[in-house]
């Protein structure tokens, strides 16, 4: 069973602001380098360009696969679509107290340079680790009112850290804690299936669900910046295909 990312040339522990300075001055401008980075990803665009967050930079933050957060149960953990991302930088910590200070630090800093506000894509790899780290961003929510979140999660909505992260969606709302479930039976969700996950849908009698495949992957649109279905609320479930 794999138990971590098979590219520990690209971890950074990130356990103190000596390990973040560090970190930093990898780089010929230190100043610009964050752990909350603006996407380079080619999938999900740089700025967002339809729906509610139109005009919004698109930042993202990156932990290490199987080893920070993620659910033992997750349906891909052996199969994770980080073994394809071998130039991605992935952040580990067992301080998650230090670990969001300094993620505080950099929030504060991006949501005053783009006066629109930012979406913050969470979690590239990773997911999230703690109760603690979750409640976290709720604070992030009620602080600054420019930031908003997007992302999945395999963790399970009857576990310590779902139950948080219901907590958190239903007091900011779908439009600004957009979390998907993965690979996740119930209909009263917003989830986010892979296209190899097919067991029977949990929900009331002649359920319907509004699902969709997902529009970058079969060409429709060109990047996630330019689609906003995972954070359009009325869409029940987007399918993924396995990559």
């Amino acid at each position: 069973m794999k138990t971590t990312t098979k590219y520990q040339n690209n971890v950074f522990n990130i356990n103190s602001y000596n390990d973040y300075f560090n970190y930093k001055n990898n780089y010929k401008n230190p100043d610009n380098v964050t752990l909350i980075k603006l996407s380079n990803n080619k999938k999900l665009g740089k700025q967002i360009l339809v729906g509610r967050h139109k005009g919004k930079k698109l930042y993202s933050l990156t932990l290490v696969e199987r080893e920070m957060g993620c659910n033992k149960n997750c349906f891909h953990w052996e199969t994770c679509y980080g073994d394809n991302m071998p130039f991605a930088h992935r952040f580990k910590t067992n301080n998650t107290i230090i670990f969001t200070n300094i993620l505080t630090d950099e929030i504060n800093y991006l949501r005053k340079k783009h006066k629109n506000g930012i979406v913050i894509r969470l979690h590239v790899l990773g997911d999230f680790i703690d109760k603690y780290y979750a409640r976290y961003w709720a604070g992030v929510l009620a602080c600054y009112e420019n930031v908003s979140i997007y992302g999945y999660t395999a963790h399970n909505e009857n576990s310590d850290i779902g139950k948080i992260l219901l907590e958190i969606t239903k007091k900011f709302g779908f439009d600004r804690f957009a979390i998907r479930w993965s690979n996740n039976v119930n209909s009263k969700l917003n989830t986010a299936n892979s296209t190899d996950f097919k067991p029977r849908i949990i929900g009331a009698k002649n359920v319907k669900l509004n699902s969709i495949t997902c529009l970058e992957q079969v060409n429709k649109v060109k990047n996630c910046a330019s689609c906003g279905l995972c954070w359009n609320s009325k869409i029940n479930q987007i399918n993924f295909i396995t990559h």
